[in-house]
């Protein structure tokens, strides 16, 4: 256990430094609407209801991938209509306001669409689906939308285990960041150019005590073998697909042991 990394203010920004470390070590070798009741799920979890993808259902073939390879606003309007996206909205944090495109906006289908910096519309650089909660305040989970790894909304953090082939790296639960993946440590979803952020909609901290709950809390980061982890098994709640941003390899280098030097000692 080691005192986070994460010193950025949003998941997206979040993204950034975690394509740094994939980087270097390549060097070195975003109104709620309820889901149709026949594609997903309701399950109960200590009283509250989450709704998510069935898990026999079939993939509609909605891959985020498909999204990214739109590369501009343009492409998007090409092959999803301009009546389905929204070009410009601004979407409200826990650390402030952020400009973004949504495409399918307030449907289950709906999809944040990040810019690269100084390209606006010109370059897409991150595409994010995460939890949305309905009118009746039940959690959903359900989004159509998968990477092409067939990762998507509400697996439990023991399937993305088996499809990364070994442990990975989160941040602690409880903070806006928290739950994100740090690395994927040489997985196989390591060059995938994907992050998740994992979380636990239960009413009864997923049966852990509260001193077990605080332990895998705050901002420090686990290897997701820790028992009280497993026993959690969080589920997906925020899929990031992105391109890997442009970066000298002297900056990556610079940011990282700026990172490096606010962590704790193991």
């Amino acid at each position: 256990m080691k005192k986070s990394s994460l010193n950025f203010t949003s998941f997206y920004k979040y993204t950034f430094l975690f394509v740094v470390t994939l980087f270097l070590n390549a060097c070195s070798s975003k109104p709620n609407q309820e889901s149709k009741a026949d594609s997903s799920v309701v399950i109960q979890k200590a009283k509250k209801e989450v709704i998510t993808r069935n898990s026999t259902e079939k993939s509609e073939g909605m891959f985020l991938e498909d999204i990214l390879a739109c590369v501009s606003f343009d492409g998007l309007v090409k092959k999803y209509g301009e009546a389905n996206i929204k070009k410009e909205v601004m979407i409200e944090t826990g650390e402030g306001q952020f400009k973004v495109t949504k495409l399918f906006p307030d449907t289950e289908k709906e999809v944040e669409i990040y810019w690269k910096d100084g390209k606006e519309y010109q370059q897409i650089q991150d595409v994010i689906i995460r939890v949305r909660f309905t009118k009746d305040e039940k959690t959903d989970l359900s989004s159509p939308w998968s990477s092409k790894d067939g990762i998507h909304l509400g697996m439990p953090l023991s399937e993305i285990v088996q499809l990364n082939g070994k442990t990975f790296t989160i941040t602690g639960f409880g903070w806006d960041l928290g739950g994100s993946v740090v690395s994927w440590e040489g997985g196989k979803l390591a060059n995938k150019n994907i992050n998740l952020r994992f979380n636990d909609f239960s009413d009864n901290n997923g049966g852990l005590t509260d001193a077990e709950f605080t332990a895998i809390s705050g901002e420090l980061e686990f290897d997701v073998l820790h028992a009280s982890i497993k026993k959690l098994n969080p589920l997906v709640d925020q899929v990031s697909v992105f391109i890997k941003p442009e970066i000298s390899k002297d900056l990556g280098q610079k940011m990282v042991k700026e990172v490096e030097a606010k962590q704790m000692k193991k």
